[in-house]
């Protein structure tokens, strides 16, 4: 157990290392055991518990299963450093992911977030393109012929239709043009309704009650980054109210839309 990097990097640095932390591969490896297993896959990231595995096994008199470990994809917010791809991994607790279960235009939008040198990260671990394609399309990209915005979107619809279909990609596609290329409204805005507080409705309120931001905190931090319009037109004041009875139309981010009518008391 001792043999793994980091359990003798901290034994030789005099750091603690916890007794669960001990016990969490010999757990796993037992899986193996019960189970009988001829192969087992995993992250690069848990080599060694499935290592254990195989020794494990072997005490227990049975043939060591193989081992099969996949690069780990890094999130949504990952970025090059140094010619290599750094971040953290894509996990939904740190809100950098792709779900599998969301909308064409929900994955879409997302995997159009991720940085241009990411992009050939992704392409590596996502695509089912070959790999002499892939180098060909980086080289068009780094020499100019072909813009990376273009590779990005082939990318994009790949894996949109992968989980949806074909025309799902496309419509996606069009919609994220529309909206982030050209600044058009999103054809499938989501209609609200929040109630005034008199004859008016902070605009804070009405963005939280709209389901655009979590909190009036951080709706105020949006007006003051310039992030916020109403109607087309950008919010400066973060004290600004909407009239009662009007219908609105508020972008409160990139993705973040929403038709909000504030009904009067």
């Amino acid at each position: 157990m001792m043999e793994r990097d980091d359990f003798k990097r901290r034994w030789n640095e005099q750091r603690s290392i916890s007794v669960h932390e001990l016990l969490y591969p010999l757990a796993q490896a037992y899986d193996s055991v019960e189970l009988k297993c001829d192969v087992e896959l995993g992250g690069t990231d848990q080599l060694f518990n499935l290592m254990v595995g195989r020794e494990i096994m072997r005490e227990s008199k049975l043939k060591p299963q193989v081992v099969m470990t996949t690069p780990i994809l890094e999130g949504l917010s990952a970025k090059e450093e140094g010619g290599r791809v750094v971040g953290d991994k894509m996990s939904k607790s740190l809100d950098n992911y792709v779900g599998v279960n969301e909308s064409p235009k929900e994955q879409f939008g997302k995997l159009m977030s991720i940085a241009d040198a990411v992009m050939w990260r992704y392409y590596e671990l996502l695509s089912k393109r070959a790999v002499s394609d892939i180098a060909r399309l980086k080289q068009d990209c780094q020499s100019g012929a072909v813009n990376p915005k273009e590779a990005k979107v082939a990318l994009a619809k790949e894996i949109v239709e992968r989980f949806h279909s074909a025309a799902d990609a496309d419509r996606a596609h069009q919609e994220w043009e529309a909206q982030f290329s050209r600044h058009e409204v999103p054809v499938d805005l989501a209609e609200k309704e929040v109630d005034a507080e008199g004859d008016s409705l902070w605009i804070a309120k009405a963005m939280v009650g709209a389901g655009l931001v979590p909190s009036t905190s951080e709706a105020r931090r949006r007006i003051e980054q310039g992030g916020v319009q109403v109607d087309g037109e950008r919010v400066s004041d973060v004290q600004a109210k909407l009239p009662a009875g009007g219908r609105y139309v508020i972008k409160a981010g990139k993705r973040a839309w929403a038709a909000v009518t504030v009904r009067g008391k």
